[in-house]
């Protein structure tokens, strides 16, 4: 054969193997491409609202009965997502729905308000002002198609941190769910993501939607998830209402399955309660997340500026006190220490870092002090006064030993 014709088999059998490679690392490993060489995949950073909305009902005359197809009501649950293929990161901010904003015509009003007053156009509005970041699209979703999407998938599984158990007469829902781990139904993960029957109220419920958004994300970076994509958006269809295309969520979808986990933030608009128990946020809160999920810089808190609380979850009673004693000598500001309800079914082998506020950079100063022990986790699951969260494992004895030994 021709040297020639050995070149161009040559170049054949490379572009082959490359077009061959990036077709199953697409399918199989989608992280280990750059977001720009993902096909069907974002191209540019996009900001989506999604609206959960409360059952609406409809008269026919004889009953009042439930309308799964009404998208007028308030939004139950209201998230804002960043997703920025440039710096292959996805943030998702909870926005609690008891909120105090200025909606225009309305006045003073709890932002769950919005959609109800004016739909989606008065939701972007409302939501991009107060962020300070322009919405690009929404997706508003009846509380109904929750159910069908989680059976879609074969449930998703949770840790249930405690007993959960009550009548939601709002949805019509029964709620009884054990603590531990538990692959929930389409029912059961409404009940879940519903329930606020503890001290806590609306920002307990939004903890939980973050430990369950959390279990979704994971799922979806399942390959035998992937196949489900098509049958999601046409149940879609009929639960969802948005001003995004198929071939839009479809690139969405695939721009989030391929980013680590690492890379994913879910994090809860900070804030505190008032005394009529709306939820009120303070602007620099606000400006700071705001800059975070745009990709603008923010100064590192000094130690001191880091308030720390410790939930001891090992089996050693005494552990929490002296991870305590040992962060205040470094300069921590520990605002609590304390132990599980359920310290039994909460006990844990591996620490926890919860970034409560969107702050990885204060978690990771603190992983680094605990001798980087931990798995780091960017959701509001902690404690809402504090900044950081370590949920203690046995995995700290050695270093709370070590230290003890020293003194």
């Amino acid at each position: 054969m021709k040297s020639t014709n050995w070149f161009f088999l040559f170049i054949f059998a490379a572009v082959l193997g490359v077009g061959v490679g990036y077709i199953v690392t697409l399918l199989v490993r989608p992280t280990l491409l750059p977001p720009a060489l993902r096909w069907g995949s974002l191209t540019q950073p996009t900001t989506v609202m999604f609206l959960g909305v409360d059952v609406t009902y409809t008269h026919d005359g004889r009953r009042i009965k439930a309308d799964p197809a009404a998208f007028n009501g308030r939004s139950d649950t209201i998230l804002v997502a960043r997703l920025d293929p440039i710096r292959n990161k996805v943030m998702i901010l909870s926005i609690p729905r008891d909120t105090q904003v200025h909606i225009a015509g309305h006045g003073t009003q709890k932002i769950n308000a919005a959609n109800a007053l004016g739909g989606p156009a008065l939701a972007r509005e409302v939501i991009g002002g107060l962020l300070g970041v322009p919405v690009d699209h929404y997706i508003i979703l009846n509380v109904h198609g929750l159910v069908e999407l989680v059976n879609e998938l074969g449930g998703i599984t949770v840790e249930i941190p405690k007993r959960m158990k009550y009548m939601d007469w709002t949805a019509k829902l029964k709620i009884d769910l054990q603590p531990g781990f538990h692959t929930l139904t389409g029912n059961q993960s409404m009940g879940f993501v519903r329930f606020r029957h503890d001290a806590l109220g609306d920002i307990g419920r939004i903890q939980r939607q973050e430990i369950f958004m959390r279990a979704v994300m994971d799922k979806a970076l399942k390959p035998e998830s992937w196949s489900h994509i098509p049958r999601l958006i046409e149940i879609g269809r009929s639960y969802v209402l948005s001003d995004l295309s198929d071939a839009q969520l479809v690139s969405i979808a695939t721009f989030v399955k391929a980013v680590p986990k690492a890379q994913q933030m879910l994090v809860m608009m900070p804030g505190r309660f008032s005394g009529t128990g709306d939820w009120l946020v303070d602007a620099q809160d606000v400006r700071q997340i705001a800059a975070r999920m745009v990709g603008s810089s923010w100064p590192q808190a000094n130690k001191t500026e880091v308030h720390v609380t410790i939930e001891n979850a090992s089996s050693h009673a005494d552990l929490g006190q002296k991870l305590s004693r040992i962060l205040r000598a470094r300069g921590y500001d520990v605002v609590a220490v304390r132990r599980p309800a359920d310290s039994e079914t909460a006990r844990r082998d591996q620490t926890r870092i919860i970034a409560q506020r969107a702050n990885p950079e204060d978690a990771e100063m603190l992983q680094i002090d605990l001798g980087n022990r931990g798995e780091l986790v960017v959701a509001s699951v902690g404690d809402i006064q504090s900044a950081v969260t370590i949920v203690a494992g046995d995995d700290l004895v050695p270093l709370v030993d070590q230290y003890s030994a020293a003194k």
